[in-house]
């Protein structure tokens, strides 16, 4: 085989790696009662505002999914009502084509619950059962000095207790108002071991830090995407850089860009989420420096000002470097040098970014004097 024919046959494989990154769906199902903080536990999981909170029931057109990138969330109601029978509950909402299902209560978990979680496990669906609203049950525990790790470990046990014999994935304790706190990292973390290869990329790419476990799988999966943008590069390079001769897509480093800025929830509706989280002067500080981070790495001019930047420090590199990734030694290109030099620097910007916010989050605790 021909060099050229070895690199047109490798970009070919790079663009389809990421069109399966970019095209993968993972599908949820979220039922539960009506005022249970189903859409709460829906707008923590992926750190942004995207599923409606009411008390009332908003689960009627249960057939339109909530959609964050690659994540599908369908918020079902609970079974047994006139409308949704529980003989018929599985099929009718299409269930056995899920790639998990979340079991959502503020308090128990009732006899038609009980029943819907025995079906689900008989189709081998991992089943995740969450308790909303724990910060409620702590604060008012607090108020009658009992602590914090009484009232969580009577929680638990209790649950556990109401879900003796069914074999869950496990059973977590969550708060919308505390995303970083008590089980959501975990719950998180267990959906991703449920989940095949490229879906757990796409999972980790478009949930809400809620763990230093998650916060480094990010880490992971963003220099794994730089790695793969910088190889298309070196065999995709297009536009020309004024000072420099070499050619270099100017939207392949967009898409890179904004790839890492969405790993690490640096987006505008994701930082507005973290805003009515924190207080007003912190969440005002966080949010600058994300948008300083789309300042300074996405768009035209940004990207081409980059370029003239780093291009002077890899034009006095070796070209001999070889990348065992691609496995020829094409990555020698200055193309791929360039994109990979501002694609590390992206992801060490976005990683301080996001630690920052995720330790101004993991701060917030329940008002122990109030």
């Amino acid at each position: 085989m021909s060099k050229n024919k070895e690199i047109a046959n490798l970009e070919k494989k790079l663009k389809a790696d990421l069109d399966k990154f970019e095209s993968a769906r993972i599908k949820c199902g979220i039922i539960g009662r009506s005022g249970v903080g189903k859409s709460s536990l829906i707008n923590a999981i992926v750190g942004e505002y995207i599923a409606e909170v009411g008390e009332v029931e908003t689960t009627m057109e249960v057939g339109k999914p909530i959609d964050h990138r690659g994540l599908s969330f369908y918020d079902l109601p609970g079974c047994s009502t006139i409308n949704f029978p529980k003989e018929e509950y599985l099929e009718t909402f299409n269930i056995s084509h899920f790639d998990c299902v979340i079991v959502v209560t503020a308090d128990r978990f009732y006899e038609d619950d009980l029943y819907l979680i025995d079906e689900l496990l008989k189709i081998k669906m991992p089943v995740f059962a969450v308790r909303t609203k724990i910060d409620y049950s702590i604060d008012r525990a607090l108020r009658r000095d009992i602590s914090e790790e009484e009232t969580y470990n009577t929680v638990l046990n209790d649950l556990e207790q109401n879900l003796k014999g069914y074999r869950l994935k496990g059973i977590y304790l969550t708060s919308a108002d505390y995303p970083q706190e008590y089980d959501l990292g975990q719950l998180l973390d267990d959906i991703y071991s449920s989940l095949g290869r490229i879906k757990q990329q796409r999972f980790v790419a478009d949930i809400n830090i809620t763990s230093q476990k998650i916060l480094s799988k990010k880490k992971e999966l963003a220099n794994k995407i730089v790695g793969m943008h910088s190889a298309l590069s070196a065999v995709n390079g297009v536009n020309p850089i004024p000072g420099l001769d070499v050619g270099v897509d100017i939207s392949l480093l967009t898409r890179m860009g904004v790839h890492v800025r969405d790993i690490y929830c640096l987006g505008g509706e994701q930082q507005h989420f973290i805003m009515d989280l924190l207080d007003k002067n912190n969440a005002k500080v966080l949010t600058a420096k994300a948008l300083q981070f789309s300042v300074k790495y996405l768009g035209k001019d940004a990207i081409m000002l980059l370029l003239r930047r780093a291009g002077a420090t890899v034009a006095a590199k070796s070209a001999s470097k070889y990348f065992p990734f691609i496995g020829i030694a094409i990555s020698s290109t200055v193309g791929f040098f360039l994109t990979s030099t501002i694609g590390k620097d992206m992801v060490k910007d976005a990683e301080s970014i996001a630690t920052e916010n995720y330790n101004a989050l993991k701060s917030l605790k329940i008002n122990r004097d109030a």
